[in-house]
This record gives structure tokens, sequence and C-alpha cells, in this order.
């Protein structure tokens, strides 16, 4: 068939059947390779960013796992939570506006021994109450309020009744 041609013919099936077969492998081979390379361009990228996140995680776990050995190595070890918090009453002046302390018992979870004490302060002013609360929790290592109630009393406006629940933490 080709050879009954004329030569200008000839060239002519022949560009086509090289324009078709170009067009083919485009198709069949080059095409999918090239998407598929695209693809897991933007699969590597992606977990190299995972990769990253695990990495400033990783720091992060490390920082808090500092924090955490410089909060143990500052508590007072063995000394418990209602003497500390008696002596805090003590320091700040608020020991007589202390009402009641009581102990709760010691829940152990987890690794760790949670200790908890409630205290009713009466006839408080602010300034002792909020004085107070941040001796709590930054003089004190590892002393974290776990509820406040604050109410106004009735006599006196300037002058507050509060409850309120301290907790420990530690290694048990």
């Amino acid at each position: 068939m080709i050879v009954r041609l004329d030569e200008r013919e000839r060239i002519i099936v022949l560009a086509g059947m090289v324009i078709l077969a170009v067009i083919l492998i485009w198709l069949v081979l080059l095409n999918p390779y090239m998407n598929a390379m695209q693809s897991l361009d933007r699969r590597i990228d992606g977990q190299r960013r995972n990769l990253e996140r695990v990495a400033i995680l990783g720091q992060e776990i490390d920082q808090l796992r500092q924090q955490l050995a410089g909060i143990e190595s500052q508590q007072r070890s063995g000394r418990p939570l209602f003497s500390q918090v008696e002596n805090l009453t003590k320091q700040i002046g608020v020991r007589e506006q202390l009402l009641s302390m009581r102990p709760q018992p010691d829940v152990v979870q987890g690794g760790f021994r949670q200790q908890t004490v409630e205290i009713r302060l009466e006839r408080v002013t602010l300034s002792q109450l909020v004085g107070f609360l941040h001796a709590a929790e930054h003089r004190s290592h590892g002393i974290q309020v776990r509820s406040l109630r604050v109410r106004p009393r009735f006599d006196d406006r300037s002058r507050l009744d509060v409850n309120l629940v301290l907790m420990s933490l530690e290694r048990a």
C-alpha cells in the first residue's frame, strides 16, 4: 500500500505515523510517568513537613520534660501539702482569716500522687487573696489552684469569704 503512493504522500503518511507514535508514547508512557513523579514530589513535600512538625513537637516534649524535672527538683519532697499551705498562710498574713483547712485523701493515678487541701478564709481583702493565690502558685513550686469560690461578705462588701482547693502533684 505505501509502495503505490508517491514520494510526497509517503512523507505525509510517515510524518503522520511518527506524530501518532509520539502522541501514543506521550499518552501511554511519558504523561503517566510525569504525573506519578509530581504526585510523589507532593507526597515527599508533605512527609517532609510532617517530619519537621514531629521534630518541633519532639523539642517541645523535651522542654516540657526538662520543666517537669526542674519542678520536681524544686519541690520539697516528703513535705505534705497541708504544711506547705499552713506556712504559706503565715507568710502572707492570712493566718488570722483562716477558718478551716481540710486535707483530702491522696489520689494516686498514672504514676503521680495528687494531694489536695480545702481551705476556707473569712474576711480577707482582695489584695490579700491575690497575694495568697500568687504566692501559692509561684512561690510554692507545684501547687495549683484547683477550684476557687469567692463571695463578698454581707456586713462589709470590701471583705470576702473564700473557699478554695489547692492541689499538688508529685511522682508516686
